[in-house]
């Protein structure tokens, strides 16, 4: 039998029953029991380890982000980065080293993490201006996995010009004189260039895994949800998996492409003998990932009234990008309800909303989806009171990101102006309809850091303003903590192994710096993660 040992120190366990303990007892990963340091001991029995938790910590479950792009995280480290870019000659400048670093068959691949308003220009880097600076060598600057800016020779490899159709739920922008101006609005649109850009191995994702997860673990994140992985990159956390890699536990959700019929896709789905929740408590399958609309960001998120700026998708009110037919939607959301597959639906605009529920309702009534845990992703741009009923209703998760509303709310407000955005992403609202919330971050887009997003959630602070925005979304310290413990463990069918410290629970856990229910909450943001421990084992110490 496994040694026991027992951790010690000042436990916030999440856990009704003990909310406050002084000891935990671990053994073969999971914790055997819970309460003073003398009953912990009794548990380990004779000979167990002692370890007292560093400084004056306090210990907390190990937090589950329930959406964040870990592997994407891991190839970006390898990637030119413009995501500190100030202006579009600093964008062109790492565009151009790379080029001449490239050989002729290379691509630059860059992560555009970068708003306009960013840019001393307040504009996006031009086609032209990206041709001047890498010639004859492909450029594709990837913006979060929707819009890409790409350059001449990215264009002709794909064999896109001004004779080339829109696909589909996306946009290939043009200037006057219909010339392609190098932005492709969407994914529909990015994948046209996307598909051409030579493919990440297998063992290029494994190693980005290797590479990342440390920084996952120094953030105090023992589990994720990977949101939208394409067959090859299932296999890259299989193999991370197989070779004993994998630190962080993962969900993982395949992604559905748009572009496949739906006969096609059901018959494929039908035959893999597998279902939402194989696996193991490493790496488990998760529900199917479907992208609906646009994004708020980017002004291509679908909502109830005109965009205030261009970039509707032509078809009148509701304004913004619908990447595939709804009617297409609905028969997923059946397929999966009838099948027990579980199904998150990226939606950020409220008429998406609307759609993606209407969508799970009709599911609903044919095979109830509650235990499903069917998923709104984003679900920020102004849900409707409607919205939250049906959700709670229907036993919706909703998978929520407060850094993600740090970040884009000034873009929104010179568009929307102060009082709607200070509507959007109303984490009190959900709260208070009894939805089933999970927190996460979108990283490596925004700040991935749970205590970041606590801290957002708990204050409602967003970049370039010094007093929150809409204070009347704010949330407990308590009840933040939950969306990236308890309620994260939930929405990833976890929550019977971790999110708590409780007897039979997995032994993950993470030493902060300060106790994020006793200090003031604009404190929690400066909150150190000590250490991270996954399976009874120290993994990451500071």
């Amino acid at each position: 039998m496994t040694s026991a040992r027992v951790v010690v120190g000042d436990l916030l366990t999440m856990d009704p029953a003990r909310p406050r303990a002084e000891a935990m007892a671990v053994r073969g990963g999971r914790i055997l029991a819970v309460g003073t340091r003398d009953e912990a001991l009794a548990a380990a029995g004779p000979g167990a380890a002692v370890q007292t938790v560093p400084g004056d910590g306090v210990v907390v479950p190990g937090f589950n982000d329930s959406h964040v792009h870990m592997l994407y995280a891991g190839l970006e480290l390898r990637r030119p980065d413009l995501s500190g870019a100030r202006s579009v000659g600093e964008v062109l400048d790492t565009v151009g080293r790379a080029a001449r670093s490239a050989e002729d068959a290379d691509w630059v691949y860059a992560v555009g993490n970068f708003e306009v308003e960013d840019l001393a220009e307040q504009r996006l880097p031009t086609r032209a201006e990206l041709d001047e600076v890498a010639g004859r060598v492909p450029v594709f600057i990837d913006q979060r996995t929707h819009d890409a800016i790409v350059n001449s020779a990215a264009l002709e490899r794909a064999g896109i010009d001004r004779t080339t159709p829109d696909p589909v739920g996306g946009t290939i922008e043009r200037d006057a004189d219909g010339e392609p101006t190098g932005r492709l609005v969407e994914r529909p649109a990015f994948e046209l260039v996307w598909r051409h850009i030579p493919p990440v191995t297998r063992a290029a994702m494994r190693r980005a895994l290797r590479e990342i997860q440390p920084r996952f673990l120094a953030a105090g994140i023992t589990a994720v949800q990977e949101p939208g992985l394409t067959s090859e990159e299932m296999a890259a956390f299989q193999d991370a998996w197989a070779g004993g890699e994998l630190t962080v536990r993962t969900t993982a959700m395949p992604l559905v492409d748009p572009a496949v019929p739906f006969e096609e896709l059901a018959q494929s789905m039908s035959g893999v003998g597998m279902r939402t929740g194989f696996g193991d408590s490493r790496l488990r399958l998760g529900g199917l990932k479907v992208y609906y609309d646009g994004t708020g960001s980017f002004g291509t998120a679908l909502i109830r009234e005109p965009w205030p700026t261009d970039g509707g998708d032509g078809d009148g009110p509701p304004y913004g990008t619908r990447v595939m037919p709804h009617e297409k939607l609905v028969d997923i959301a059946r397929f999966c309800a009838r099948e027990r597959w579980s199904l998150g639906v990226h939606c950020v605009g409220g008429a998406a909303i609307d759609e993606v529920l209407d969508a799970f309702a009709q599911a609903d009534a044919e095979h109830p989806i509650a235990d499903l845990r069917f998923t709104l992703i984003h679900a920020y741009l102004w849900p409707s009171p409607e919205n939250i009923r049906l959700a709670e209703k229907l036993g919706v998760v909703v998978a929520l990101q407060p850094s993600l509303h740090w970040r884009v709310a000034p873009r929104l407000i010179a568009m929307f102006g102060e009082e709607a955005v200070a509507r959007a992403t109303p984490v009190r609202s959900w709260l208070s309809g009894r939805t089933r919330v999970a927190g996460g971050s979108d990283g490596p887009d925004f700040p991935l850091d749970p205590l970041f997003g606590i801290w957002q959630a708990c204050t409602r602070h967003v970049r370039e303003r010094d007093e929150p925005l809409g204070p009347h979304e704010i949330i407990s310290p308590a009840e933040a903590l939950e969306l990236w413990t308890t309620r994260s463990a939930y929405a990833c069918f976890a929550e019977h192994e971790r999110g708590r410290l409780a007897p039979g629970q997995l032994a993950d856990w993470v030493v902060l710096s300060l106790d994020p229910l006793t200090v003031p909450p604009n404190d929690i943001r400066d909150a150190l993660v000590l250490q991270t421990g996954v399976g009874g084992e120290v993994v990451h110490e500071s």
